[in-house]
């Protein structure tokens, strides 16, 4: 598994700040910092903390969020009442990979933190990429899934679908490049064959133990 995600919430809204707190908080593979108010308190906190992850609001009471985000070197989803374009453009050309308008259900905070955390698992510092495999961390980290899955699919599901396009495979083997616990992909997979969707076969390894093997029914 992934290690740790630990995540910053800047927000001028305690209260606000509290809720994106307890959601990053609940969700596996990640930890949730204290959230901060303000600019000079995030900037105290990157260089306490080192944080993987900020969420930070774009209007605070001491500076800009967007300016923030684009002086720190660390992956940042913006989280805003903002919802003019000129705004939301201004966020992405500082660097955040997101921008969530405020309020929101839960739900969609939840589905971009996983969907973060499968991004950062493809995209390893320690991994060597080809051009697919960081077209890919693309459509994971912004939710497309290039058409292969039909609509009936989770979007796990459909990323599973789109990594068995390149060959039979294991659950682990998913598992590791998906970012995803080995029981999950497992759980996917198994779904995905009493559909009629994968083929489960038996490859004997080394050690004489049988490992299933899945790929795309054609």
């Amino acid at each position: 598994m992934p290690d740790t995600i630990h995540v910053l919430v800047v927000d001028d809204d305690f209260h606000v700040g509290g809720l994106h707190r307890d959601i990053v908080a609940a969700r596996p593979g990640y930890a949730a910092l204290e959230p901060v108010r303000g600019v000079r308190a995030a900037r105290a906190a990157m260089r306490d903390f080192r944080p993987d992850l900020v969420l930070c609001d774009v209007y605070l009471p001491d500076g800009d969020g967007i300016a923030f985000v684009a002086e720190i070197d660390v992956d940042a989803v913006m989280i805003s009442a903002a919802s003019d374009g000129a705004t939301v453009r201004r966020a992405f050309r500082a660097g955040a990979l997101d921008y969530l308008i405020k309020p929101f259900e839960p739900a969609r905070l939840n589905e971009r933190l996983d969907a973060y955390r499968r991004f950062r698992n493809l995209v390893a510092e320690d991994r060597q990429l080809d051009q697919d495999a960081i077209e890919r961390a693309q459509r994971v980290l912004h939710g497309r899934d290039g058409g292969v899955a039909s609509t009936s699919r989770s979007t796990t599901e459909k990323l599973i679908i789109e990594m068995l396009q390149d060959g039979e495979s294991s659950s682990s083997v998913i598992a590791g490049r998906a970012g995803l616990s080995r029981a999950t992909a497992q759980r996917h997979l198994a779904a995905l064959a009493t559909r009629g969707e994968v083929e489960v076969t038996l490859r004997y390894g080394s050690t004489g133990r049988p490992e299933h093997q899945y790929s795309v029914r054609r």
